[in-house]
């Protein structure tokens, strides 16, 4: 699987706890990529879960749909530094099926956040915008983990549909 790092950490943190988590990339079909808000439907692996297991319940908490897990597109890591985390990101291709309910998240920051259909490429060149005036703004204006949150969630989804590009991916 294609290994594709996007933390600035010079070092590999030996004292960080590693979080699991999983991104799809859900495709249409007319090859438009679902954006979720600013990123990919996703979040972490639960304790017994496999990544597939995740996948569909992720579908099902934030956009209530119904997908198809295709193949693995490749691993993103991610140092959040303020968490003291290694995020072990890994991102699939998944096709839509359909949509069979409202979203099931009982999460307050997943609330009323709007999924939409995009091209691939209008999405790289929308977040990789939002990447730009992220890096260039007053980190001390974010609390937490805020900005790596924001900034990596961006970086990650950028990193995944462009690693889908060099494989020349179609459904």
């Amino acid at each position: 699987m294609t290994l594709l790092t996007i933390n600035s950490n010079a070092f590999e943190p030996q004292d960080y706890t590693i979080r699991k988590t999983v991104k799809a990339v859900i495709v249409n079909d007319s090859n438009e990529i679902l954006l979720f808000g600013n990123s990919l439907v996703g979040g972490g692996v639960e304790e017994g879960e496999t990544d597939e297991q995740a996948l569909y319940r992720e579908a099902m908490e934030e956009v209530g749909m119904r997908i198809e897990i295709k193949k693995p597109i490749g691993e993103v890591i991610q140092y959040r530094d303020v968490l003291k985390k290694k995020y072990i990101v890994t991102g699939y291709v998944c096709k839509y099926i359909s949509t069979v309910s409202d979203p099931t998240s009982d999460q307050r920051d997943e609330r009323g956040i709007k999924a939409v259909w995009k091209k691939p490429e209008d999405v790289i060149v929308q977040l990789e915008s939002e990447i730009m005036t992220l890096r260039n703004a007053d980190q001390s204006a974010y609390e937490g983990d805020s900005y790596q949150s924001k900034l990596y969630n961006r970086e990650t989804t950028v990193a995944l549909l462009k690693e889908l590009k060099v494989k020349n991916f179609s459904m």
